[in-house]
Formats: C-alpha cells, structure tokens, sequence
C-alpha cells in the first residue's frame, strides 16, 4: 500500500539519487543489499525518479533493446496467467505466506506479505535480464525476466510497497499515481502489485478460478513459506481458495547419494481431503557442477510428496516442481528440487545440474516408497513405475522416470518390507502371492504352504485396483525380488485332491478352477466327495459312475451314481457352479427322471472301454421301465448303445456241441426261439443248431419281462437294444487304407484274406481291384458251415430250410449290402461297376443246400426244379434244389436269385440244349466251343423292345438249320405234352419237329 509523504531530508534524498545511479553503473545484481535503501518517501520516489531518467539518457539502440526483451516477455509462456505464478514464487522467495488476488474492472491486483521491496528489485524489474537472486541459491522465482509474463495480459506493472510507488514499461520506469488500496485487501507493509487491463474481458474472474483450480492445492507442496493462495471479492469474500494444512514433523534416516541423510516428513491436507506425506532431504550440492545463471550453494534441496488418501473428485496428476508446478510427471506424485527451468517455467533445461540432481532424487524417492510399503503400502503401489509410466518424450524428466523404474527393480524390489500378522517385517523373499481369485477359496497358510514361503503377502498391502499385482509382475520378468506365486492352476494341482481339505473348501476351489477356465485340470484329481467321503475324479460321460443329489430312480437301482456330499449340494453360489459344470459334462443329474440315466448308460456303452453292468432281473425290468419315458425319437438312438453298456444272461454252443451258461450283451446276442416272432422251425435258432460263436439270449426272460399292457413287450425291448432276429453283417475288418481324400477312403481288396475265387475272377472281369463298404457276416458263415458239416440230410435240410426262410424275412436289411461298388485304385478310387457283397459271395459259394440227390452243394450251381428246367435239362439233373429247401422260400425268390440259383431257362439255355440232342443223334462230340454260341444266342435275347423279336427268331432258324435233322427216333426228348413252351417272341420252326418215340 502507499504510505504518506514526508520524512525524507535533503541528504537523504541525494543518498537515494547516487544509490540509483551506482545500481545503474554496476554490473549485475549481486551484491545489491549493499546499495543503501532509500530514506523515506521523498528520497524514495528520487531514487526512482532517477533511475527513471538514467534508463532515458541509455543510448537509443539500449533503451529500444531493453524495450524489446521486456515486450518479449509475454511471449516466453502459453499460459496468458503465468504472470500470477511468477507472482507466487517471487512472493515465497521473499517469505510471504499469504498471497490474494483480485480483479475489477479494467484491473487485476495481487497482493503478498513478503518482504517489502527494494531498491535493486525495482531495478530487477526494469531490466528484464536481470535478477537480484543470482546469489540466493534457495531462491526459485525471477523479479525480472518472470514478471515480464504479466506483460501478456498488460505492457505496464505498477508496484505498490511502503514509499514504493513504480510503474514499470512506461515506457521504462516511472513513478505511479498514487493509488488507494483496499483495506480489507492488503495490510500495511504489505506488496502490492496492479496490472492495468485494456478492457474488462482481457482478464476476468473466471479465468482466475480456473487457473486456481487447474493448480489445485497439492501446488503449494514445496513452498517453503506461502500457504494459501486466495482469489477475492469485493469486500474481501473469498472466491476460490488455495490451501494445505501441515501436520506434525517427523524424521528418518536412510541412504541418498550414498550418505546417510535426514529425511523430514510431514503431511499436509487440502480443505478438499486430499493428503499427501512430503518428504524433504537437504543434500551436498553435486561438486564442480555449475547452475546457469544462479548461484549453487553448499547444499541443495530435495523433496517428494506422494498421495496418501483422495478427496471427493480429486484425480491426482504426476508433476515436477520448482517450487511450482513445471512439468508433468509419468507417476502420480510430485518431485521437487532447485532445477533449472527454461525461461517459460514449463520444462527443466537439459542440463548439467539437472542431471547430477536426477539421482539424488530418486534415491530419495526410493527411501519414501520403501517406508510408505512399510506403513501403508495400498498408497504406496500407484507410484512405483512400470514400463509405460516412462512417457516424456526426451530430456530430464524422462531419465527421471527411466530412474524411477530401474530403482523400483533393482533396490526397492530388494529393501522393502511388509508388517504381517504372525511374522513381523518380510521381505518380497519371504512372501507368496495367490491369484487373486484364490483368496475366497484359500487360507493364507495354504498359499503361503502352496508357494513354499513364509507367509502371504498380507491383503491389507493390496491396492484395490490391483496395481501391486502389476508391479510384482513386473518385478518378477526383471529377475528382481519378488515373491512367490501360485496360480489357479497351481492351486487346483497341489490342494484339490488333498483328503485332509474339507469338502467345503474342495467346492469353493473347484469353483475358482471353473470360473478361471481350469476346468480340464478338475479332471486330473480325485476331489467329488460324496456321502461316505470317498473321493472320486470327475468321470467322462458315459464313464462307469455319474453324480446325483439323492439316491433315487433308475440311477440308484442300476447302481450307477454316487450322492455327492452335502458341501456339493448346498445352496451356495460355489456350489451351483460346480453343479452346474458337472452338469454340462452330463455326470450330474437330479430327480428320479430315469432319461437322463438311460443316456449315460448309453454313452457308456457307445465308448467301448467300460466294462458293461451286469443287469440282475429287477433291473433289467426297471431299465425297460426307464425306457418308456424316453421320447420315442430318442429310444432307437439310445437303444443299441444300453444294450452294449449291460450284460444279461445266455447260451451259446462251445466246441463239441457242449451248451454253456454266459453273460452276453444284448447287442450282441440273438433272440432265442421262444423270444422269436415265428414258428420255432423257422427261427435262427433253429438254422444255427449248435454252431458256435453265437450267444442267445436265455428264453426264461420272457416271463421276466412280460409285455401285456406295457407298450415295450420282451421282444420288442431286446430288439431296441440290439438283439437280431437274423444274422449281423459288420464292415469287414480286411479293408486297407488307399487314399485320404477319397470317400471312403479305404477299400477290400479282390484277394481279400477268405474271399471266394469267384469273386476274385469276377473282379478281374472287371478290371477292378477293390470293393468299397463291403461287409461280411461270421456268425452267419458259422451257421452255414454247421450246416454243411451236419451228417444228417433231414436235418441239415431242415436247419437250411430254416436259415433261407430268416434270410427271406430279413432281406429287406440285408438287401442293402446285397451289391457293392467295385474300382480300380489309381490315383483314386475309379468305378468299374458293381459286384456281390463279400459276405453274400461266401453265401452262395459254400456247398450248405442240398441237392435233389440230397448232397450238399454251393447254391450258385444249382436251380430250381420247373417244367420248364425238367424240359430243358431232364428229370435226372443233379443240379436242381432240393423240393424242400425250394419250398422253404415259396414265392420270395428274390433270396434265391442272390444266391445264384437259377429260375426258369431263356432261349439260351433252350439252344444248349438243342445242340446237345443234336450231339448226341450224329454222335459227335459236343462242340469244344460249346459255350461259345451261348454268348451270341444270349446277345440275341438281349435286345432293345422291337428288335429282339425278329432277331432272335432268325437266330434261331439259323442255328436250327445247321447240321442233321432231328429224328423222331432220338431219344430223350420229353412227351409232347411236357415240351418246352415256345419263349416269347420265337415263332414255330419248320425243320424242327420234336416227335416222342413210340406216338
């Protein structure tokens, strides 16, 4: 504020004028509080007035130069308020502790308690690349060339202190008009300081508060002396506010720059709750390293502040400060220390003395973070660095953050120590960590037991966002102290099959293993616990053993489920979740629902490795039971599969005819005849005799398994599992693997391991080499060679008879096997047509039906016996089917065409004929060729509609008038009421008059 007038004597006044002229004739600033103050207010505003017109008798090219560097200075910040922080740091270098601001009109005022000002600040502010504080190596702020900022907002700066009264850039220095400070804004002794606005929108209230709260408190961190910073209304009323309230002192020791230093510790707490913990150490300035244009003293500064609790709405942002805010940090926490900034205050100059501080500062940063993990280690893990928390682009900072990193690795890593319950301080080497899902399911002895260490890190040192977990991974790849570690699937390895864990704690780990997708490890113990406490491993579906919640059901008669212990049931959220997963592999069911128990034993039975379950009759009638609940779309799916998975009781024939008593599978037995549909002489059981290696299933089951009112009578149940009526055909097992991408890809060979000659000729006919999904049918070649081996003929014919008449009633599904593609393998499969299946090649090649004679013969060289085949072959042929086997088909003679017996005979036949009398009568011997006209007496016949008519008559005209007549005396031929009918389409023939002898 502006004092009154008067007081100044004459000395004193030319005292003042000659201290003015010896500031303006010195070299720099050092040594200036030699230069006398001023002796009152006359004296004062002469010194300034001197000054005033020393600046306006400089030679022209000095004053426009010192005019240039102070217009200059509004441009050295982007901030157009950096004049208001320049303000704040001069203030706290002159020891103010309050610092207001205001602004009105065409004005902004700011105001301080510092110390009042001097003449050589006056002088400081005139001349723009000066500084009175060269030579205080404590102080941050620059009188000159910082102030000029203010020039950003105004070209003129007036100073108001005690008799002070200067204005500064009008054009060099002047007095100001005196000025009336508010009362209630200022005290007296107070420094005052007023920028003249062009207009009221060049700065305005607003503006200020929000310079102020981009600040925020945490600013005035490493202000030695200024504590608030306020923003003012008319009246004194405050706008906004800046604040921090300190907490008592404290000290500890520890290690910087390799000395053992004092390290003072203090919190301070904003009027919002923000609190942060500042530690300050004074060092030994690095030696022979000079500061740039200020002095280095014997000892320099360092300072760290990390946050220890947020207020509402506080984001805390990484800063470096001298004294105020410079730049920014990757970290959050703020650094302080006597850098060199760039003239802007927005970066640190990169250089020598920034680079010596740089360690220094972060080995007390090190010391801070290794006592706050020791304190309170959830607001100590946000400020150790990981890799992306370097982010300067280049210079000081970014070596500080590089510093930060390296020195968290190498000895925070190393020296921190953590406050647990039971042992005191640990290190990172003494601790273990679990995933942090396991700490629902495990105690921390079982952690700590888990990694092999002393104890777990305790999780009161956890931050709740996780970030110590990032760090000690980080720590951890750097091959720096860490501790160790189980995971899940360590965890579920060591501790989910232990007997001594309960139940309960098994679940809530399985649990965790299902939530963190570990699921195909739950496989690899013994943990399902169930009701005597025996522990099981998790079964795959269709394994011998599901889980259920009660024993009830079909599970509970076939015996096929566990009842899981009461912790596995428990209406928990750990529980469900195994429930439910064991669900999803479907060895999990609940209720008495017999369904869900049918499809496991169907997957029992479709996998192969399990041995089946032997079925008592109680069960078996249960199982039939279950059946009828399962939806009629499902059951024949499911059918073939039960009757793999369970064994009833049977009989079979062993070597010698002897009976015996065997469990047999459904799927693999035979109905016996009492189960059969048909008459007991033409059942299966009936053909088969005692031919070995089939199994039939024993007759008694039909009075177990009474089907009256059931819908699923005996039959018809041991049909759904599989039981067959006739013969099995299966692939055949002698198929070789050819080509890959070929579908299929494997084939039979033509000289397949038991095949028939004739079905080797026959693919050779056909240039072909392979079968393709061929079959055979063991238990039906055991049959037919029982049958050629019986002595008895009544009995074998009875015993074929039978097997035809099953062959009839089953052709509808042997029939699909009936043909079979044949190919030639080169380059991939090459069609060549079609052949009989393997199985029906041995069928029709093995001597089983007898002849009329009642020999045995293979059913491709024989025929049926007609009046037509009489005619043409005699009554005495040895090739005919026996009548009763031929009567056992009746009109179905589709069996016996796949077998290869002939029917009635066509014109060529009829011709072969005609040329055997014709041998006979000349007596010359049938021609050598005589199957040679058979191709072209059948090539005749086989004609397209329209031309075999006429064809095949001349062709028969032609071979008749060939050689000698036929005399009526030839013998052999039959009556004239038995001749051969004439074929279709072959007109009377003139020479050809078949006379009988003796009419």
């Amino acid at each position: 504020m502006t004092a009154e007038r008067g007081g100044s004597t004459a000395t004193e006044v030319e005292q003042a004028i000659r201290a003015a002229e010896e500031l303006m004739d010195r070299e720099g600033l050092r040594g200036g509080a030699e230069v006398a103050e001023p002796v009152g207010p006359e004296a004062t505003c002469a010194a300034v007035e001197r000054l005033g017109r020393l600046f306006v008798e400089l030679p022209g090219q000095m004053r426009y130069g010192l005019r240039r560097q102070r217009d200059n200075g509004g441009d050295l910040s982007t901030d157009p308020l950096q004049g208001l922080s320049e303000i704040v740091q001069n203030a706290n270098d002159l020891g103010a502790h309050q610092v207001r601001i205001f602004v009105r009109d065409t004005e902004l005022l700011v105001a301080h308690d510092g110390r009042p000002v001097r003449l050589t600040d006056v002088m400081a502010l005139a001349m723009p690349s000066l500084t009175s504080k060269d030579d205080d190596p404590d102080a941050t702020g620059r009188f000159g060339i910082g102030l000029m900022t203010l020039r950003r907002l105004s070209p003129v700066l007036e100073i108001f202190c005690g008799f002070y009264r200067v204005r500064i850039g009008d054009p060099d220095v002047s007095l100001a008009d005196p000025f009336p400070v508010p009362s209630w804004f200022a005290d007296d002794g107070w420094t005052v300081l007023r920028i003249p606005l062009a207009t009221p929108a060049d700065v305005q209230g607003q503006d200020v508060d929000d310079w102020l709260a981009a600040w925020g408190d945490e600013a005035l961190l490493f202000l030695d002396h200024v504590r608030t910073v306020e923003h003012q209304r008319e009246g004194g009323d405050v706008y906004s506010r800046l604040a921090l309230e300190w907490g008592e002192p404290d000290a500890y020791e520890a290690v910087i720059g390799g000395r053992d230093t004092v390290i003072d510790v203090r919190t301070a707490r904003s009027p919002g709750g923000m609190t942060w913990q500042v530690s300050r150490a004074t060092v030994p300035s690095p030696p022979d390293v000079p500061r740039i244009r200020k002095a280095a003293g014997e000892s320099t500064g360092l300072a760290v502040a990390i946050p220890l609790r947020e207020g509402a709405g506080d984001e805390v942002a990484g800063q470096v400060h001298v004294g105020l805010p410079v730049t920014e940090l990757g970290l959050p926490l703020r650094v302080g220390a006597q850098f060199d900034p760039n003239p802007s205050r927005q970066h640190l100059n990169d250089t020598p003395w920034n680079q010596a501080l740089l360690p220094l500062l972060a080995d007390l940063w090190a010391a801070v973070m290794v006592r706050q993990l020791r304190l309170d280690p959830t607001a100590a893990w946000r400020c150790l660095p990981l890799p992306h928390n370097v982010r300067s682009p280049k210079g000081p900072v970014r070596d500080l953050e590089q510093r930060f990193l390296t020195l968290a690795r190498a000895r925070v890593s190393y020296e921190l120590r953590l406050r647990t319950p039971l042992h005191g301080d640990l290190g990172l080497a003494d601790l273990a960590v679990g995933d942090e899902a396991l700490l629902p399911a495990l105690s921390e002895a079982e952690i700590a037991q888990g990694a092999g260490r002393t104890a777990v890190l305790p999780p009161a040192a956890r931050d709740a966002e996780g970030r110590w977990q990032e760090v000690l991974e980080d720590w951890a790849e750097h091959d720096c102290a860490a501790p160790g570690t189980i995971t899940v699937p360590m965890a579920v390895d060591a501790l989910l099959g232990d007997a001594s864990r309960s139940p309960e704690a098994t679940v809530a780990l399985a649990s965790v293993a299902i939530a963190e997708g570990e699921t195909q490890r739950l496989r690899w113990h013994k943990w399902l616990v169930d009701l005597s406490g025996a522990r099981h491993r998790v079964p795959w579906f269709g394994a011998a053993e599901f889980f259920t919640d009660k024993a009830q059901g079909l599970a509970k008669v076939l015996g096929l489920s566990h009842v899981l212990h009461p912790a596995f049931v428990a209406e928990t959220g750990e529980a469900a979740r195994v429930r439910a997963w064991l669900s999803e592999q479907q060895v999990f069911v609940t209720g008495a629902d017999p369904v869900p128990a049918i499809r496991q034993l169907a997957a029992r039975g479709a996998r192969k490795d399990i041995a089946p379950l032997v079925l008592d009759d109680d069960q078996l009638v249960a199982l039939r039971e279950g059946f009828l609940r399962v939806p009629a779309k499902e059951r024949q799916r499911l059918g073939k599969d039960v009757g793999r998975a369970v064994l009833l009781h049977g009989r079979r024939f062993g070597p010698g005819g002897r009976r015996e008593d065997v469990q047999v599978r459904p799927a693999d037995a035979y109905l016996p005849a009492g189960l059969d549909s048909v008459d007991r002489e033409d059942s299966f059981e009936t053909a088969a005799g005692t031919a070995t290696g089939l199994t039939w299933l024993r007759p008694r089951y039909t009075q177990v398994l009474p089907g009256a009112g059931t819908g699923l009578g005996a039959r018809a149940f041991f049909h759904l599992l599989g039981t067959e009526k006739g013969p099995r055909l299966r692939p055949h097992p002698g198929v070789e693997h050819r080509f890959t991408a070929s579908s299929p890809s494997e084939g039979l060979p033509a000289r397949g391991p038991g095949g028939p000659a004739e079905r080797s000729q026959d693919l050779r006919n056909k240039s072909a080499t392979y079968t393709l999904e061929d079959c055979d049918s063991p238990d039906l070649m055991a049959v037919v060679h029982d049958i050629a081996a019986e002595k008895s003929g009544p009995v074998r014919r009875r015993r074929a008879a039978a097997l035809l008449r099953v062959l009839v009633r089953n052709w509808g599904a042997l029939s699909e096997h009936h043909k079979v593609r044949v190919v030639r393998d080169y380059h991939t499969w090459n069609p060549c047509g079609e052949t009989d299946g393997f199985w029906l090649w041995q069928l029709k090649t093995t001597a089983w039906l007898d002849n009329q004679d009642g020999a045995p013969a293979a059913p491709s060289g024989l025929r049926e016996r007609t009046t037509s085949t009489v005619a043409v072959y005699g009554a005495d042929s040895a090739g005919f089917l026996h009548s009763d086997l031929q009567q056992a088909v009746g009109r179905r003679g589709e069996v016996l065409v796949a077998l290869g017996v002939t029917g009635e005979p066509g014109v060529a036949d009829l011709l072969e004929a005609l040329r055997r009398l014709r041998a006979r009568q000349t007596g010359s011997p049938r021609p050598s060729g005589g199957a040679a006209p058979l191709p072209s007496a059948r090539r005749a016949t086989d004609r397209p509609p329209g031309q075999g008519r006429r064809t095949g008559d001349r062709h028969c005209r032609a071979c008749l008038r060939a050689g000698p007549r036929i005399d009526s005396h030839v013998t052999g031929l039959a009556p004239a009421g038995r001749l051969l009918p004439r074929p279709p389409g072959l007109r009377p023939v003139g020479r050809l008059r078949a006379v009988v002898q003796g009419q």
